[in-house]
């Protein structure tokens, strides 16, 4: 439900060969489908949902041929929560990964000043915001802080390489952390390469860590329910 396999749309696959590789590279470590979420994000990727859905057209019909057909389900979009987005929301120019569940994301290094107010906005149209890798914003530290987004009505999204040292240390402690508090909802690859997959097929992980993510994996079950 987060990546970005969808060709020449974002800085994932860059054409549709790299996309044939993602997915048989998903394939390979046990993902049956997926949902493609490419990049909406000011003055770097103009997507929007004409433009989404006729790449994803596209995709579809190329790999109707191939082994990888059907592996992508639908595709939506990750929204930076940036200047531009509140004119999305008001425009309801945007595609939910599922239902009414909106992908979103911030900026690594600066917390949006209007944060609040896009998510009160998000709520009055009834939409369940899903925040993508919160264990990677350096501007969160606290436990305390991920329990204030999550009243305010965000899920959390784990990048399954924030169980490495992948995006750092600072990352991968606070993902463990999150994951066995039990603040996280969903879990994603967030895979913008076949590498990011590769590395996903060596990662272990804790024993006691283990009901933590089977617990993600059977709420994708129960929420992505194609």
């Amino acid at each position: 439900m987060h990546n970005h396999i969808l060709p020449g749309i974002d800085d994932g696959a860059p054409n549709l060969d790299t996309t044939i590789e993602m997915v048989r590279a998903m394939k390979s470590i046990g993902i049956k489908n997926c949902i493609a979420t490419p990049h909406t994000m000011e003055d770097y990727y103009h997507n929007d949902v004409e433009k989404i859905e006729k790449v994803h057209l596209f995709t579809k019909k190329e790999l109707a041929a191939t082994d990888t057909r059907d592996f992508i389900m639908k595709a939506a979009s990750e929204y930076m929560m940036d200047s531009q987005f509140d004119q999305i929301l008001e425009d309801r120019n945007f595609l939910c990964v599922h239902k009414n569940y909106i992908l979103t994301e911030l900026s690594y290094f600066q917390r949006p000043d209007q944060l609040e107010e896009l998510v009160f906005k998000m709520n009055q149209k009834d939409l369940i915001p899903i925040l993508a890798h919160p264990e990677r914003y350096r501007y969160f530290k606290s436990l305390e802080v991920f329990k204030n987004l999550k009243e305010r009505g965000f899920d959390l999204q784990l990048n399954i390489l924030s169980l490495t040292q992948h995006y750092g240390d600072e990352a991968f402690k606070k993902a463990k952390e999150l994951l066995e508090k039990g603040l996280y909802e969903f879990i994603g690859t967030d895979a913008h390469k076949v590498e990011h997959i590769e590395k996903i097929k060596e990662i272990t992980i804790k024993k006691k860590q283990i009901p933590f993510v089977n617990k993600l994996v059977d709420n994708h079950k129960l929420v992505f329910d194609f």
